[in-house]
């Protein structure tokens, strides 16, 4: 009975116990340890409230199916390992509910589970981090599911577009360039005669540089 107990209360994470009290289990998930390269493992805590009066539904219900018994002779099975642990716990003794911990009694009579500070139902594993290049995965844009090199795709195909357009407005500036000039020249004729600096200037004389006698 011990055995499913604790197994009930691993699986399910939560335990009434008449007389005794409720189990919790609060998992906190692995999560990557990219500095370290690894997976943390995932943490377990053990929650104990004292004064339960009530069996768990889904207690009942497992046990009765793991032992092929019914309903009500899984009810008395349970009441009655919880009379005894109540009893071994008056007395001053441990109750292992291995690999949870120890149920003892404290000194002020509470009752609570001691966990090994050393006790671990997970290990870390090593995880490093692999890049392949071009590989193609899933992802998420917005609500819409696709891949990643449909998204380069797309990506090259605006860019691609982006320049034609770029090229498109250098071509059409050019012509109307062309053509205004083509029009300033053709409503003013163009000569050489007309072209440079049309200003006269006169050059100033040379000083004498001697002196007659």
């Amino acid at each position: 009975m011990q055995d499913l107990i604790t197994s009930f209360i691993i699986q399910s994470k939560e335990c009434k116990l008449p007389q005794i009290g409720k189990f919790n289990v609060v998992v906190t998930p692995s999560e990557s340890d990219i500095a370290n390269k690894q997976i943390t493992a995932p943490t377990i805590e053990i929650l104990f409230s004292a004064r339960e009066e009530k069996i768990s539904d889904g207690l009942i219900k497992y046990v009765a199916a793991r032992k092929k018994i019914a309903i009500g002779e899984a009810v008395t099975e349970i009441q009655n390992w919880c009379t005894s642990v109540k009893t071994k716990l008056k007395n001053g003794e441990e109750v292992l509910l291995a690999p949870l911990g120890i149920l003892k009694k404290g000194p002020s009579g509470n009752l609570f589970v001691q966990r090994e500070s050393n006790q671990l139902f997970f290990e870390p594993v090593a995880a490093e981090r692999v890049i392949h290049k071009n590989s193609e995965h899933a992802m998420l844009v917005g609500d819409r599911e696709t891949t990643s090199s449909a998204m380069s795709q797309f990506y090259n195909e605006v860019i691609v577009s982006k320049n034609k357009t770029w090229k498109l407005i250098a071509v059409i500036l050019l012509v109307i360039a062309i053509v205004l000039l083509f029009l300033n020249f053709y409503g003013h004729p163009f000569s050489i005669s007309e072209s440079g600096n049309h200003q006269k200037v006169a050059a100033p004389s040379a000083p004498d540089t001697y002196f007659s006698k």
